[in-house]
């Protein structure tokens, strides 16, 4: 946790703050997520959690915003082939994103929808088990309520998918917990706040 808001707090101070630039933090709730065991073939489930992140943007024209995405997630991995489900892994879901934003303006309300491209990283945070980064993007969209030209209230539903593909995802050794099985597609829905400069 420590590591993750050191990590935010840099990107914060780093990123050079002008006019046109925007900052939105935001928290939300995320479900989804499908794996398989690599010991037993059976289907491994993600835990429904919530999720925080930071989004950097920079305008490109009058209508675009070029972006930055940052979103955690610490969740539970469940066997899945008996109920109730079993516990397996504490795991930690970071995505890390670049892409862009069409933006629709009004006087009180923005629209928005955009599409990402970038990583998802897996970890197990209880163990020496090994770490994953694979290809994933994002499709999301939303609207924002102005309180002023400067600050709103930010609303956004996000869909990532990300190819985990064949390989073990958390292994000790030889002795592998998880395999990805082709695509897993995550659902967001996010509310934060936007300043921008």
């Amino acid at each position: 946790m420590r590591r993750t808001l050191g990590v935010l707090a840099l990107l914060i101070l780093s990123s050079q703050v002008t006019a046109g630039t925007e900052i939105n933090v935001f928290s939300g709730y995320r479900t989804g997520g499908d794996l398989e065991n690599a010991t037993t073939g059976n289907k491994v489930t993600l835990d429904e959690s919530n999720t925080y992140g930071i989004i950097i943007g920079t305008d490109y024209g009058p209508e675009h915003v070029m972006e930055f995405l940052y979103s955690h997630q610490r969740t539970d991995l469940n066997d899945a082939s008996n109920a109730p489900n079993t516990k397996l892994l504490d795991v930690d879901i970071e995505y890390f994103q670049m892409g862009g934003s069409q933006i629709w303006k009004d006087k009180k309300i923005d629209k928005f929808f955009g599409a990402t491209l970038g990583a998802i990283h897996l970890s197990d945070n209880t163990s020496n088990l090994s770490s994953k980064s694979r290809f994933a993007m994002s499709l999301g969209g939303g609207i924002v309520f102005k309180f002023t030209e400067n600050i709103g209230l930010r609303l956004e539903l996000r869909s990532y998918f990300s190819s985990i593909g064949s390989s073990e995802a958390f292994c000790a050794g030889s002795n592998c917990v998880v395999v990805g099985s082709g695509f897993m597609t995550q659902f967001d829905a996010n509310a934060g706040l936007r300043i921008r400069f």
